[in-house]
């Protein structure tokens, strides 16, 4: 009687001194590792689902935390710089032997593009990602509006970011089954405003002429947070396909069609890998 594969589960990982969680295939793969960075609030351990989907396509996949969280200082997040968060993330790709497809969600999709133009890893995915300077993300709606000006009231003020339940219902998890809302949201950790602010007031710059490798750009058009056109405005300028998954908000890795979206952006970094193996 052949024995069922064991599931995979994800396990406790620490590179360059970061803490996170790596998920493996149950065999070795020519693929390449994926390397997720993570949102505002998030902690690694958020991207399980999406590890676990890509670990059983083959590739190694892993999340890593940046300062203020697990234990790596500060202690208290206010001090913290978009550049500061940048520098963790390049030490950890740099720390995977530049080999590992990059991919961001959110706050580290903006982390991730900034990632293409100083480094050059082979292929990466930004999930509905905080824009860079010269696109513009939609005026809230009116449902969303309160939410809106309490959380950008903190990021301009450069205070401690943690939305509460209601207005992250609002902003981002207008998607996510209500009875997972309570634990998804608990998940999250006290964040910089100070790092967001960056993004606003004057808005991160970002090379479209240094950005030079395979891009994907993916959106959810129920997104409330990060709209479609935004993130359709960052595929045109940098060069990127344009993946929209209309029935997906912002918080794809626990809504009802993550698992697809996993599925399909694994099919397209299989694709890019074959094509730069083949060329």
């Amino acid at each position: 009687m052949t024995r069922a594969p064991a599931p995979l589960t994800a396990h406790a990982v620490t590179v360059a001194g970061y803490p996170g969680v790596e998920v493996r295939p149950e065999r070795r793969t020519p693929l390449p590792p994926i390397l997720w960075l993570h949102g505002v609030t998030n902690v690694p351990a958020y991207a399980t689902p999406f590890l676990l989907e890509f670990a059983a396509m083959g590739f190694p996949a892993l999340a890593l935390a940046r300062r203020g969280r697990l234990g790596v200082p500060p202690r208290d997040p206010r001090s913290i710089t978009f550049d500061d968060y940048l520098a963790d993330c390049l030490r950890v790709f740099d720390a995977t032997g530049g080999e590992a497809v990059v991919l961001g969600h959110s706050q580290g999709g903006l982390l991730a593009l900034k990632l293409a133009e100083l480094r050059r890893p082979p292929a990466v995915v930004l999930l509905a990602p905080l824009p860079p300077r010269g696109i513009l993300a939609a005026a809230p709606r009116l449902q969303t509006l309160p939410a809106s000006l309490s959380s950008l009231g903190a990021i301009l003020a450069g205070a401690r970011f943690q939305p509460t339940l209601r207005q992250s219902s609002a902003l981002f998890l207008n998607n996510v089954p209500r009875h997972l809302r309570l634990d998804v949201y608990r998940q999250g950790v006290p964040d910089s405003g100070r790092s967001l602010r960056a993004a606003y007031v004057p808005g991160v710059p970002v090379d479209p002429g240094r950005v030079l490798g395979p891009l994907l750009c993916v959106s959810g058009g129920l997104d409330r947070a990060i709209p479609a056109a935004a993130v359709s405005r960052v595929a045109r300028r940098y060069g990127g396909s344009w993946l929209n998954f209309q029935d997906c908000g912002h918080e794809f890795l626990h809504e009802p069609q993550g698992p697809r979206v996993a599925r399909e952006i694994g099919s397209w970094i299989e694709a890019q890998v074959q094509d730069r193996d083949s060329s």
